[in-house]
């Protein structure tokens, strides 16, 4: 024990030590006032959601005053619906409550870091966890959950984070097996996993063995239909998700990431209705959810809106299409982060796909000549109070800080305006590609080459070497099917798209995206132009 206790306070004194040093220099950055776009669909109110539902489950800590218990647990229920704003609110609130609490740090830093997207803001994961009051007074269970989050926030590429991660949890769950133990294995699992590794359907076989154990002592519990779902969401594996699809929004209403989860089997399934519905309540949620806490559109599931774009196609609601993209053009042209900038430029590639039109994507493109927002603000120095301004000193007063929420920009380490221009170059390359303007797509090309040139070298710090090869194999068959349609070379795109389809089909970051079928579509149209009708209605 005096041993293990050693190494607890070695690695968070680490911990702090990292996040000051990362901190120097940090200016304060402000959020713009909050923006309500229209929603793309009127939707009625639904009676079975309850606004404050999140599930139910059981987390036994040593220390934290009745009240500081109670946000304590309802930020560990919010964290495994990935709310990570409302995750933060409530560890933050559960130190304000019983500065003494201990745990309350390690679910601070745990909603730092957003496991299945590698989108972690690790010097305010480090900062908080440093700023422990009495670590030496953790029980030997609550040691090793803190040991395991070291593990997650230490310095070195994502994957390998992950996998240490990973590892701490099997100790975690082998020493002290429950259902927190055993869904936060779960999920760290799933960290790991890519769909080209070769054990990946043990792993995701693994994870829902975990996750229905758990579903079945507690059914409210949001991690384990949460995780069940992920686990599945392939297409070989999707119906076997399709009852915990039915009933997750049930139990975690209140998270807006709960609503849009289950649209991952539904479109799956071809249950385009239902998954419509779905991110439609999602949609709504967020922005509610923002209204509420007076948070910036930054905070709004765009996730959930690109997927009423893209599922509104798939039904041929062109119209219904139209508007879910103005929706996003206006939030555009209000402020927004660079990481929505490049994800509406990338949703403007498949429209312009989709409807045939690649003439309009100048104007479509125009919202982006809108100054963006400021994508995060900078954390708290260490040994600052929770909410105090960004850069303070301890002691500082407390104000209202903004944490980040699902699909919200990343942190202010990443090259999020590199990425934005790559993802415009890339969709004015599709464009002039389908207006078969060669010079015109080799032009945009040399610009996007010269772009990804310069974030080569963020990704060769932050990523595994194997993954950026596959990276690389995928930009160049990017590149070469943009030559191909550019050229009028149907036999050479059809060969180069049959090569993409795993690319579209793969789930980046956790998460599955229905604009994937956009390339079997893009096959099928192709086949007809070289009249082989029979295969294209294969597709």
């Amino acid at each position: 024990m005096a041993c293990t206790r050693a190494w607890l306070l070695i690695g968070l004194t680490a911990a702090a030590c990292s996040s000051r040093d990362a901190g120097e220099g940090a200016k304060t950055r402000s959020e713009p006032t909050s923006v309500a776009p229209a929603k793309p669909v009127a939707a009625a109110p639904d009676d079975r959601y309850s606004a404050g539902a999140l599930g139910a489950l059981t987390f036994e800590v040593s220390s934290g005053s009745p009240e500081a218990r109670a946000s304590f647990n309802r930020g560990l229920l919010a964290l495994h619906s990935f709310w990570y704003d409302e995750a933060i609110r409530q560890f933050d609130a559960a130190m304000a409550a019983d500065p003494k609490m201990n745990m309350a740090h390690w679910g601070a830093a745990m909603s730092r870091c957003k496991l299945l997207w590698g989108e972690d803001d690790l010097r305010a994961a480090r900062d908080v966890l440093g700023r422990m009051p009495h670590p030496e007074s953790l029980s030997a269970r609550e040691e090793a959950w803190v040991m395991a989050a070291i593990e997650l926030v230490r310095e070195g590429d994502v994957r390998a984070s992950r996998k240490k991660f990973a590892a701490a949890m099997e100790q975690v769950h082998a020493q002290f097996p429950d259902d927190e133990s055993a869904t936060f294995l779960a999920i760290a699992l799933l960290s790991t996993t890519r769909p080209e590794d070769p054990d990946t359907l043990a792993v995701r076989e693994r994870v829902a063995e975990l996750a229905r154990g758990v579903h079945k002592r507690n059914p409210k519990h949001p991690g384990a239909a949460h995780y069940l779902i992920h686990a599945y969401d392939t297409p070989d594996l999707a119906a076997k998700a399709l009852p915990f699809a039915h009933d997750y929004a049930k139990l975690a209403p209140a998270a807006f990431h709960a609503r849009h989860m289950p649209a991952h089997i539904f479109s799956r399934l071809g249950m385009w209705d239902e998954a419509i519905a779905s991110c439609q309540s999602a949609w709504d949620a967020s922005v509610a959810a923002a209204r509420r806490e007076k948070l910036s559109a930054n905070h709004h599931d765009f996730h959930s809106l690109t997927w009423l774009i893209e599922m509104n196609f798939e039904l041929g609601k062109r119209k219904e299409a139209d508007a879910a993209l103005k929706v996003f053009e206006t939030a555009v042209r209000s402020g927004l982060g660079h990481q929505h900038r490049a994800a509406y430029a990338a949703q403007v590639a498949s429209y312009v796909k989709r409807t045939g039109e690649p003439a309009r994507v100048d104007d479509l493109l125009a919202a982006l000549e809108t100054p963006p927002a400021n994508d995060a603000a900078p954390v708290p120095a260490a040994g600052a109070p929770p909410g105090a301004p960004p850069g303070a000193p301890p002691g500082a007063p407390m104000t209202r800080a903004e944490p980040k929420s699902h699909c919200a920009p990343g942190s202010t380490s990443s090259p999020m305006e590199l990425l934005e221009q790559v993802s415009v170059l890339d969709t004015r390359a599709r464009a002039a590609s389908m207006e078969r303007s060669l010079p015109k797509t080799r032009s945009f090309i040399a610009e996007l080459d010269a772009a990804n040139a310069k974030l080569r070298p963020f990704f060769e710090t932050t990523q595994p070497k194997d993954v950026l090869v596959k990276t690389d194999e995928a930009h160049a068959r990017r590149r070469a099917a943009l030559l191909a349609r550019a050229a009028g070379d149907d036999r050479a795109l059809l060969k180069v798209l049959r090569a993409s389809e795993a690319d579209a089909g793969s789930e980046t970051g956790g998460e599955s995206n229905p604009s994937g079928f956009v390339v079997q579509e893009e096959i099928a149209d192709t086949l007809l132009r070289l009249n082989d009708a029979k295969a294209a209605s294969a597709e």
